[in-house]
């Protein structure tokens, strides 16, 4: 005799989800705008030097993550508005976000502290060589990479708290042993 099919989770839980998930998309969109634009042109001894975000590898890395993490949390979306609209959940999604969540929320958690850690390094050091005060261009432009990897920060909170409601979703399923 096969077990009885589990029971979808409740309506505030489905709700709580797909709140979540439409924030962390949220957080992820903005930081890809953020650190997509970021750009500073510098004057330095009558020579222009124009710095993008792209020049430096730790926000090359930190955009890579959340696009990447955009992609899952639109998947996730789709899937959740599914589930929410039927009541019911396919039994592969249950794995799908476990995994998924854990994985994604790792990625957007180095990505944001490549941005903080570059920030941070990269500003005293071009603050100290080109003489600038605080509020010159190059302090707007890591002013741009702390947001990015703030807002990249929250949307690795968002997931992971995800992350523990699929956990225990899984973990009420009961075992198929085939």
């Amino acid at each position: 005799m096969a077990p009885p099919p589990p029971s979808p989770p409740s309506v505030m839980l489905r709700t709580v989800l797909l709140l979540l998930r439409v924030l962390t998309a949220a957080f992820l969109v903005i930081t890809v705008a953020l650190v997509s634009t970021n750009t500073v042109t510098l004057d330095i001894q009558g020579t222009s030097i124009k710095m993008h975000f792209n020049d430096v590898y730790a926000y090359r890395y930190m955009l890579a993550a959340t696009v990447i993490g955009l992609g899952y949390a639109v998947v996730q979306l789709v899937f959740t508005i599914s589930q929410f609209a039927t009541g019911t959940i396919h039994p592969f999604n249950y794995l799908f976000s476990f995994y998924g969540d854990k994985i994604i929320s790792y990625l957007l958690a180095t990505g944001s502290a490549a941005g903080f850690g570059v920030s941070k390094d990269l500003k005293d050091t071009y603050l100290a060589l080109i003489d600038f005060d605080s509020t010159d261009p190059v302090d707007n432009f890591f002013s741009k990479g702390y947001a990015s990897a703030s807002l990249l920060l929250f949307a690795f909170v968002s997931l992971a708290v995800l992350s523990v409601f699929s956990s225990l979703v899984l973990s009420k399923r009961p075992i198929q042993v085939s």
